[in-house]
């Protein structure tokens, strides 16, 4: 059954509800919010705390219920019904995996987001009931690994997932695992998020780098990127509130944030202690 959301409200439904997440500080990187800000960082981010980036990048899920289901009938997946899937963007329609996998080397976190619901009442009660996250899978792309030109989606029930075609069994974490996971990663490293920025730029150009190299070697468009995304728009004469002016340490972070929504679809989410 088609999703009645958008990963557009529920990204956007996820992240709101991270923000509040205790211990942890969850601090989206919105560019114009850089330029909107207060002087010295804005909407929470202290630039003298340690912190680290974390990427997620959303998906909306396909309700599947019907016993003629293809990990049912032909691949016989112990999954239970209802469950749900979402679908990995095609190689030979996008990159956008591949990209993912570039980002995914270790030094980062990098998750697709997908939830357990489909239905434009279920979203408002998570909303609602501060569940989104909690009603939500977080899987690496590392995970799932490279993929060939086919289709290829990922399907959950309430304890497994799987990646199809060819199925195969994928670790998953809920949203306390997921909390975990970003707890001793701050544990572990307690640098001052403002040493950090430069690095975390390098980073995620060069992942940008790795990856054009590889579509390049293989012949295939590199759809995922600032180029194949322009789209021409007609000027619209909207006043504007000039935006002020940044210090280095907010630039090179607006710098990341858009390459990480531009290049890798991507929300980057800058993580710190409460």
């Amino acid at each position: 059954m088609t999703p009645e959301i958008t990963e557009f409200s529920y990204g956007f439904a996820l992240t709101n509800e991270m923000v509040g997440w205790a211990p942890l500080n969850a601090a989206p990187l919105f560019p114009s919010l850089i330029e909107e800000g207060k002087a010295g960082g804005g909407y929470d981010l202290k630039l003298d705390l340690q912190g680290f980036p974390l990427y997620l990048q959303f998906k909306r899920a396909d309700y599947m219920k019907r016993a003629s289901a293809a990990e049912v009938s032909k691949h016989n997946l112990p999954i239970s019904r209802p469950f749900y899937r979402f679908k990995i963007t095609e190689a030979k329609k996008s990159n956008q995996h591949d990209l993912l996998l570039e980002l995914d080397d270790g030094s980062c976190l990098v998750f697709y987001a997908a939830p357990r619901f489909h239905e434009l009442d279920e979203i408002n009660d998570a909303w609602l009931t501060n569940s989104v996250a909690s009603r939500s899978i977080f899987v690496q792309p590392s995970a799932i690994g490279p993929l060939d030109d086919e289709p290829h989606h990922v399907a959950y029930d309430q304890n497994t997932a799987w990646i199809c075609s060819e199925p195969r069994e994928l670790p998953i974490l809920s949203a306390s695992g997921l909390m975990d996971k970003l707890s001793y990663q701050l544990n572990h490293d307690d640098r001052p998020l403002r040493e950090k920025i430069p690095e975390i730029v390098e980073r995620i150009r060069a992942a940008e780098v790795r990856a054009r190299k590889i579509f390049e070697a293989q012949e295939r468009p590199s759809e995922g990127t600032a180029e194949a995304r322009s789209i021409d728009v007609a000027p619209v004469d909207v006043p504007l509130k000039a935006p002020r002016a940044l210090t280095e340490d907010e630039r090179l972070l607006r710098a990341a944030a858009d390459l990480a929504y531009r290049i890798f679809d991507s929300q980057m989410i800058i993580i710190q202690p409460k």
